[in-house]
């Protein structure tokens, strides 16, 4: 049965020579694998990019996050302000 499929085969024209086939099937093994190392070296870049956005981020925070508000900043919500509503209703009029 195979026997028969390969004379069949064997006797029918192609539309196209398979003489380059085996070439251009390389190139395209070659050239998936240089899209491949590309991708790996953009995904470490990403994830270097992420840790040094972390890392910087989080040492601004702890710079300007540590810093305390001075007690004479307006604020809707103090309790320091005399005409705040917290004030207002506590009953300790200015």
């Amino acid at each position: 049965m195979i026997e028969e499929d390969i004379r069949e085969l064997d006797r029918l024209t192609l539309a196209r020579s398979l003489e380059g086939l085996e070439a251009e099937i390389w190139d395209r093994v070659a050239d998936r694998e240089v899209a491949k190392r590309w991708s790996s070296r953009l995904l470490l870049l990403q994830a270097v990019l992420m840790g040094a956005a972390f890392g910087l981020s989080a040492i601004a925070g702890h710079l300007y996050g540590a810093r305390s508000t001075p007690p004479g900043e307006l604020s809707v919500f103090s309790t320091h302000m005399p005409l705040s509503a917290s004030t207002l209703l506590d009953g300790a009029r200015p």
